[in-house]
């Protein structure tokens, strides 16, 4: 009984390497959902392939019988695999029912074991002779009524896969690449199973079963599925990009802006969507268009689960390898929290801004009565409740300054010519304040990139009203000074006065406050977040008149566009 392999058995064994590669470049996705029925797929073809061209080495009916027995049932879980993976890969895992799970393991199990036992009762095949084609011996099979069950099986989830992979190909191209080689690898050996369970003969080739040498083209086939159009990363389609329990809703739509899939909080907050439908159709109520172009960057007061919620809206392309857009991810971020917070704190602010400017406005009238008493003491006692009473006025205006200018800091930033900006602040501190000696070096090619020209006059103006009201010298000055390398823009201020002290210095390096450790007010903080906002940092320094010297660093901007005066 000596194994002497011919032509179809290098085709078989050659088409079963290649099937192996690809079981085994499949593992390293297991995870995904779909992996593991396309590797077990993969790996029980490739398996019946090797053990049918090893079987047709052999010369004799004993040993081919045998060989038969265990290729038949390697080959039987190939049509359960195949509906399996279909079925999972189209993302119609309701189908699988505990009737039909129950149905596909007894096929596979009866059929694999009326297989190897076929000898003692010939359920699969009644009777097998052997048939001489030049130097091959092939197998001629009468088969009985357990392989026609299983083939009447075969015929009925093989079609039902193949089906589901032909919408997936028709409906969208996110799905068409994969699915399509998934159908045209598949075809050749249900073509050739077939041919061989009808018992159809060409009379130019050998009767043999061909189904595991039409695994050569199906192969290549499910290789350049997974190779080169991400199989297994994309299975269903953007599947990663949703968390079935996030909080957020996202959407994933085809080029047709149909709905492809969806999770959970947006199928709660589209109301129940279907997938295969336009996304116009599920748009709910306060959506501000019906297109992507109009819900990308709105913002969605919409009642979920009887409790009213704001999302913020945003849609993501989806490109291929051509970078052809092939669908979109629509995400609806819940973003209920901050909205409450935004409300609260400009409810928080109105009320600082009117009531405690108010209150504080009557504690220094009548701080100011104190002031003007005979007593040292009691007037004394007036010119300090005066002092701190304006400091938290000014600390309330800080504070509404914050608040108003919030949302000047975002993700956008301009660039602006300085001196046009900066020359009216240094104009309006010399009106003001006629004794201070104000000094300035402001080239008018100097540019910067900042959030906001908004936000760069105010937080310059803090300095310079820093450097002025707190200077004690006996002849105040103040310099502006802004330097311009073509990288980077650096302004400076220097005084003369008592400069800034190091507890203050501290707390803005280290980018928060603690409960022992804080500023004394919030003009420092809103330079340090202009600046940081627009990727620059302030340091600080000495004068040469023992003052202090802030350094407020960012992007020249001198190689973008336009600059806004």
């Amino acid at each position: 009984m000596a194994w002497d392999p011919t032509l179809y058995s290098v085709v078989g064994i050659a088409a079963a390497a290649l099937l192996f590669v690809v079981a085994a470049a499949g593992w390293q996705h297991r995870t995904e959902p779909g992996a593991k029925a396309f590797i077990g797929l993969i790996t029980a073809l490739g398996a019946w392939a090797l053990v049918y061209g090893i079987q047709l080495g052999f010369t004799t009916l004993d040993a081919q019988l045998a060989w038969q027995r265990v290729a038949l049932a390697i080959g039987g879980p190939v049509p359960t695999l195949w509906f399996l993976f279909a079925v999972q890969y189209t993302n119609r895992d309701a189908w699988l029912t505990r009737p039909v799970r129950a149905i596909m393991l007894l096929d596979s199990a009866v059929f694999g074991l009326l297989t190897l036992t076929n000898p003692s009762h010939g359920l699969v095949w009644h009777d097998a002779s052997l048939v001489s084609y030049g130097t091959l011996q092939a197998l001629d099979i009468a088969f009985g009524p357990g392989y026609l069950l299983h083939i009447a099986y075969t015929y009925v989830v093989t079609p039902i896969g193949f089906g589901l992979l032909a919408v997936a190909t028709l409906r969208s191209t996110l799905y068409r690449a994969q699915a399509g080689l998934l159908v045209v690898g598949a075809i050749p050996p249900l073509v050739a199973n077939a041919a061989f369970s009808l018992g159809l003969r060409w009379t130019s080739l050998p009767p043999v079963d061909f189904t595991p040498f039409a695994f050569v083209i199906t192969g290549p086939c499910f290789a350049l599925a997974l190779f080169r159009f991400d199989l297994l990363e994309r299975v269903p389609v953007a599947r990663r990009k949703i968390v079935a329990d996030a909080d957020d809703g996202f959407v994933v739509l085809d080029e047709d802006e149909r709905i492809v899939t969806f999770n959970p909080s947006a199928a709660r907050l589209l109301d129940d969507p279907i997938e295969g439908r336009p996304l116009r159709e599920h748009l709910p109520a306060g959506s501000d268009g019906a297109t992507l172009t109009a819900l990308d960057g709105t913002t969605l007061t919409a009642v979920v689960g009887q409790q009213q919620r704001v999302y913020d809206v945003t849609c993501s392309t989806l490109s291929d390898h051509h970078d052809r857009v092939v669908g979109y991810v629509l995400r609806y971020r819940n973003v209920t929290d901050r909205h409450r917070y935004e409300k609260r704190l400009k409810v928080a602010n109105r009320v600082l801004r009117h009531n405690l400017r108010n209150r504080m406005n009557v504690i220094i009238g009548w701080a100011e009565e104190l002031r003007e008493r005979d007593d040292p003491e009691v007037a004394a006692a007036g010119e300090r409740i005066t002092t701190t009473a304006v400091d938290l006025v000014e600390l309330g205006s800080q504070v509404r300054l914050l608040v108003e200018t919030a949302d000047d800091v975002g993700e956008t930033t301009e660039r602006v010519v300085l001196r046009d900006h900066l020359e009216p602040l240094l104009n309006r501190l010399r009106e003001s304040h006629p004794q201070v000696a104000v000094e300035a070096d402001l080239p008018s090619t100097a540019t910067a990139v900042v959030p906001s020209a908004k936000l760069l006059v105010i937080a310059v103006e803090n300095l310079l009203q820093n450097a002025v009201e707190h200077n004690d010298a006996e002849r105040p000055w103040v310099r502006l000074v802004v330097e311009d390398d073509g990288e980077h823009t650096r302004i400076r201020v220097a005084d003369n006065g008592p400069g800034i002290p190091d507890d203050e210095r501290a707390v803005l390096r280290r980018g928060s406050e603690t409960p022992l450790e804080h500023g004394s007010g919030l003009g420092l903080w809103l330079v340090h977040w202009t600046v940081t906002a627009a990727g620059g940092e302030v340091s600080f320094g000495e004068s040469d008149a023992d003052g202090s010297v802030i350094t407020l660093t960012l992007p020249s901007g001198t190689d973008g566009g336009a600059a806004s005066a």
